[in-house]
């Protein structure tokens, strides 16, 4: 819906007022001896510029709600072009898993067939990657963290791949590099030998600044050597220094991904090493 202040009408109703605002004026100047048409000149430029300022600000967002728009419904077709899900599909986009993130894991799952995967966070993603492995019929474990119990059992009773696994993993206080950093219990895991795709969608930005930031230094020992990591939410600031902080730590290569909120995928350089932490 557009806003009242970008119709055409408005700007043309903010000209017939602008000129008889300076009407008024002229005539307080000429009439009454106050010297106050300049000054209300210069100040009605000024709104002017203003609001034309924002105006053009407002149909770029407008054009490019548009584009991320059509990427979303042709994300969804693809999607559905792939599996037709066993179950209604919760809603998408704001808070939840946009349609274009979540074509960009069910590629890199057809890309590398991952035996085990890890979730940080749960919901419509966990929906269609079990959804995706059920119609694949591939060998892959698949778990997800949500740290809401709600969440979790929403999510839990829309997911009907056997292998895949929603768990409520209450958060819980980390030392990392001398500072205390909260992340999903990470105790569930200690039965998963490794881990080959690892999506962090989790936990929320309000729980603390770079909230994401913990997944590598806690599973950084339980990533396979090909291992492939996503993250998502990355034109957010917060995400891009964690993007940062990742490589300088772990020798990772990120390939940016355009998608509506950003997506990042990463994985370990191709020199032979393993991951594993930087001395």
């Amino acid at each position: 819906m557009k806003k009242i202040y970008t119709t055409f009408s408005f700007f043309k109703q903010s000209i017939a007022a602008s000129l008889l605002i300076l009407m008024i004026l002229a005539f307080i100047d000429a009439y009454l001896g106050y010297r106050v048409f300049l000054h209300g000149l210069t100040l009605l430029i000024l709104v002017f510029v203003l609001l034309i300022f924002r105006i053009v600000q407002l149909n770029y967002k407008y054009q490019l709600d548009r584009v991320h728009d059509t990427n979303q419904m042709e994300s969804t077709m693809w999607l559905y072009a792939q599996f037709k899900p066993s179950v209604a599909l919760p809603a998408m986009r704001d808070v939840a898993g946009s349609p274009d993130f979540l074509k960009v894991l069910v590629e890199q799952v057809y890309l590398h067939q991952p035996k085990v995967i890890v979730e940080a966070g749960s919901g419509v993603s966990s929906i269609i990657l079990s959804e995706a492995l059920m119609a694949l019929q591939m060998n892959c474990d698949h778990y997800a963290l949500d740290h809401l119990e709600k969440y979790a059992d929403l999510t839990r009773e829309k997911v009907k791949n056997l292998r895949s696994q929603v768990w409520f993993t209450p958060l819980k206080s980390y030392a990392i590099m001398g500072k205390d950093w909260l992340w999903y219990d990470t105790d569930l895991l200690d039965r998963i030998p490794s881990i080959d795709m690892l999506v962090i969608d989790g936990p929320p930005e309000n729980i603390q600044p770079m909230a994401r930031y913990p997944a590598l230094p806690l599973l950084i020992s339980k990533l396979s050597p090909n291992a492939v990591i996503i993250l998502d939410d990355t034109n957010r600031p917060d995400e891009q220094q964690i993007i940062r902080r990742w490589q300088e730590e772990y020798s990772l290569e990120a390939k940016f991904l355009y998608t509506e909120k950003g997506t990042c995928v990463l994985s370990r350089k191709t020199n032979g090493n393993q991951l594993t932490q930087k001395n």
